[in-house]
């Protein structure tokens, strides 16, 4: 269910969206007909969410072209002209380099990168608010980022959300593999992101069915495993509209950041 400035809207409203991006009606379909409540001040922050969840599925396919590899946190790389590699597989801003072009670099570039799935995630999330707001504003509010598994910026907050249903295009959902193989644990489970039209892509798994997701992982269980890998019910998701009010110029300043080994305060 949708309700904007108090207005309860409806799946076939879905026309003064298609502005959002290709997927756009996908995704304001599931979330009218959802059974969670997404409620917004005015539809302003609705065509926030919708333009960044359209944006989220597109940077997920160009993160799948972009021939970035699949590693361990111990093998991770990144082009050193933008990232400081820290010792634990982190990927630190480079002081100076604009936070858009690093980001950019890395679906520009991919062939310089080997991250794992978790990392692939927050990538993809950064990449769609560089094209949902000003690139300028991006570079303001994160000149100082750092990537490295879930660790997210202060100013770009993540909500968990329980028993989601179908769940919405644009989420990032987990599939479990409970009794992964103590030989492969880096396959111990999938993050993947909601691409509407029944697939999901994982980084290092690529765009499959959830049903296909499930069969890889199964290949990587423990001997005599009895367990099936499953999707789990829950749903990780961008706080949209914190993100909205950050994207229109709320202040930032007298918060204290961690990037890496480095701190700073705005």
């Amino acid at each position: 269910m949708i309700i904007a400035s108090g207005q309860t809207l409806t799946a076939d409203m879905y026309g003064g969206f298609t502005g959002s991006g290709r997927y756009a009606p996908a995704i304001f379909r599931r979330m009218a007909d959802s059974q969670e409540l997404f409620a917004y001040p005015s539809r302003a922050e609705l065509t926030f969410e919708i333009k960044m969840r359209n944006e989220t599925i597109e940077a997920s396919h160009a993160l799948l072209s972009s021939g970035v590899a699949f590693a361990t946190f111990y093998y991770s790389a990144c082009n050193d002209r933008f990232w400081s590699l820290t010792g634990d597989g982190g990927f630190e801003l480079r002081p100076g380099s604009p936070a858009s072009e690093a980001i950019r670099d890395i679906f520009n570039n991919g062939e310089s990168y080997a991250f794992e799935c978790a990392t692939a995630m927050m990538i993809v999330f950064y990449k769609a608010l560089i094209e949902t707001i000003s690139e300028d504003r991006f570079n303001e509010i994160f000149q100082h980022l750092f990537l490295w598994d879930w660790q997210n910026h202060p100013f770009f907050p993540l909500k968990n959300a329980y028993r989601v249903g179908q769940g919405i295009p644009g989420d990032v959902r987990y599939f479990k593999n409970p009794e992964v193989s103590p030989q492969t644990p880096q396959w111990q489970g999938e993050n993947a992101v909601d691409l509407s039209d029944h697939l999901y892509y994982g980084h290092g798994i690529g765009i499959l069915s959830p049903d296909q997701i499930i069969t890889e992982l199964n290949k990587y269980r423990r001997r005599g495993a009895e367990i099936s890998a499953f999707l789990m019910s829950n749903a990780t998701r961008p706080d949209y509209l914190s993100l909205s009010s950050l994207a229109n110029g709320s202040q930032t300043e007298g918060i204290r950041v961690a990037a890496g080994t480095s701190f700073y305060t705005f």
